[in-house]
């Protein structure tokens, strides 16, 4: 995975929108996705991910836009679960989403086939990092969700969004 300098990447992305937001022009995409990515603290990580999630978006030609909710200071406990909340209330106060990935900073797509959208049957999410190279493809955790999740705006409606209550940046975190 490659870094460049946050000035760098906007050089080379200058066809995105203010914001982050990018839109296909030969073609209108399924979905329109917003991507929410919970950070603190972890610039290195932010540049990589910025600078491949926007290359691996655009050869999908997905209508996109990326969050990246940043908490503040260092007094309290990192809560991924708040910032989360913040970056769909954020997303879709600025455009009509349909839908929503969850994406964590140090978590890319390995391949280029991977479909970044939701599913199109209302009963199913799409959590695409169940298994994952660094991993060794095993799953790790069942019971929890993280790294890359999809879901619908009216999945997210349902289920009132992620418990403010988790603090911290381990596994607790869960819909």
């Amino acid at each position: 995975m490659r870094s460049l300098k946050l000035e760098e990447i906007e050089e080379e992305y200058k066809d995105l929108w203010p914001g982050g937001h990018w839109r296909p022009k030969e073609c209108k995409s399924r979905q329109k996705v917003a991507i929410v990515v919970p950070y603190r603290n972890r610039e290195p990580h932010l540049r990589t991910f910025l600078h491949n999630i926007h290359r691996f978006l655009q050869k999908q030609q997905l209508d996109y836009a990326i969050f990246v909710v940043e908490q503040m200071g260092n007094e309290l406990p990192f809560n991924k679960a708040r910032m989360t909340n913040i970056g769909v209330l954020e997303a879709l106060r600025v455009y009509p989403f349909e839908c929503i990935i969850f994406n964590d900073i140090d978590t890319y797509p390995e391949n280029d086939n991977l479909l970044y959208r939701c599913s199109t049957d209302p009963k199913y999410t799409r959590h695409f990092s169940v298994y994952m190279e660094r991993t060794g493809y095993k799953e790790l955790y069942p019971e929890f969700v993280g790294g890359v999740l999809a879901l619908t705006v009216e999945q997210l409606r349902k289920v009132n969004g992620y418990s403010n209550d988790f603090w911290g940046w381990a596994k607790r975190m869960m819909i």
